[in-house]
């Protein structure tokens, strides 16, 4: 697929703070969808015994092997400097320098030291949270908010308290100029075109989510807004702000509680550049985190993925399902038990707003 070509993701676009709480302490095997590597991290610090990470894309792989290397490596100002958590806003050839000598430092393998060795002009200057296409996007859009519609959001995250921020929401925010901007920045043609390569699943033949999605994240960012603190959200800062000024918001991967236990882990992680389907077929695993990608699976796929397991497949074991905009269909649940409090608890804690969660128990 097309989508799946080149460095797609570099910063997590989802919040794995639900993963990680879900995922045992010690388990013997974990699955886990690559993305950027920032959703790894957080099931790599609950030390299981294995982790096999898996990506039909090399890059993101290669720069989930980065993302590892430098926590095992880094301490934790460096990690944040190095990825571009920190000193990634501005740039200059000091700042380069000392991305380049960290780099230095790290255990890659030959063939993701080399690639990555190749590209330090893109790197050196911001880190690396912002190269992936899905990022960049963001990042333009927030550049039309603050300098064509002129929404300045600023004093908003400002807000140290829910009702300060309720107040300076309902001063500053502009409800009618945010909806007909996403009719257009939200519509199928610009999610297809820019972001999914033809697969997007809130296209009007396949989601399963009855508001458009320029209504559906209209009225879910309004949500966030009058409900959970910002400044704690990345998401919200880098779409409002163009970057993450405010680290009490920063992703579960860069806070030190993870690094610290990832820096201190053994677990054995493998990169696989394969179908996950076939992976899933063949291994027994634990902990399935499948991200949204049964959201590009066929239908009969997609319905089928949790009798794909092996049958083997111990009792207890579990499989996290992320969906957004369109639910998978017509899933066959024999020896399984969907955990409804736990979608429920998922939906309120993810702070992208945006997924919805289906997660499984074996029987």
């Amino acid at each position: 697929m097309a989508y799946f070509e080149g460095l797609n993701y570099s910063l997590s676009n989802e919040d794995t703070r639900i993963e990680h709480t879900l995922l045992p302490e010690g388990a013997e095997r974990v699955f886990s969808i690559c993305g950027s590597g920032a959703r790894v991290l957080p099931l790599v610090a609950k030390n299981p015994m294995r982790l096999d990470c898996v990506d039909l894309s090399r890059e993101q792989l290669l720069l989930c092997e980065l993302r590892l290397a430098a926590a095992k490596a880094l301490s934790n100002e460096e990690y944040l400097f190095f990825l571009g958590y920190r000193g990634g806003v501005f740039s200059n050839s000091v700042v380069a320098d000392k991305r380049s000598t960290l780099f230095d430092r790290l255990k890659l393998s030959p063939e993701a030291h080399q690639f990555w060795a190749e590209r330090r002009q893109g790197w050196e200057p911001r880190g690396f949270i912002f190269l992936g296409k899905w990022e960049s996007h963001f990042q333009n859009l927030g550049k039309i908010f603050r300098n064509i519609l002129r929404l300045d959001m600023r004093p908003i995250f400002e807000a140290h308290s829910l009702d300060e921020q309720r107040r300076l929401f309902e001063k500053h925010w502009k409800p009618r100029v945010f909806a007909t901007f996403l009719k257009v920045a939200a519509s199928e043609y610009v999610f297809n075109k820019f972001l999914y390569k033809g697969h997007f699943s809130g296209a009007t033949e396949s989601r399963t989510e009855a508001r458009s999605p320029s209504t559906f994240i209209e009225e879910e960012f309004t949500r966030i807004f009058k409900t959970t603190l910002v400044r704690k959200n990345y998401f919200m800062q880098i779409l409002f702000l163009g970057g993450i000024y405010y680290e009490e918001g920063l992703p579960i991967e860069a806070q030190p509680m993870c690094l610290d236990k990832v820096r201190s882990s053994k677990t054995e992680v493998s990169f696989l550049t394969e179908n996950l389907i076939e992976v899933l077929k063949r291994e027994t695993y634990d902990f399935v985190s499948l991200s949204d990608t049964i959201s590009y699976l066929p239908h009969d796929l997609a319905s089928s993925i949790l009798q794909l397991l092996p049958a083997n497949t111990k009792s207890g074991a579990q499989m996290i399902i992320r969906s957004f905009l369109r639910k998978p269909p017509g899933l066959n649940t024999e020896g399984w038990r969907e955990e409804i409090e736990l979608n429920e608890w998922a939906k309120k804690l993810d702070t992208t707003a945006v997924y919805d969660f289906d997660i499984f128990s074996k029987l």
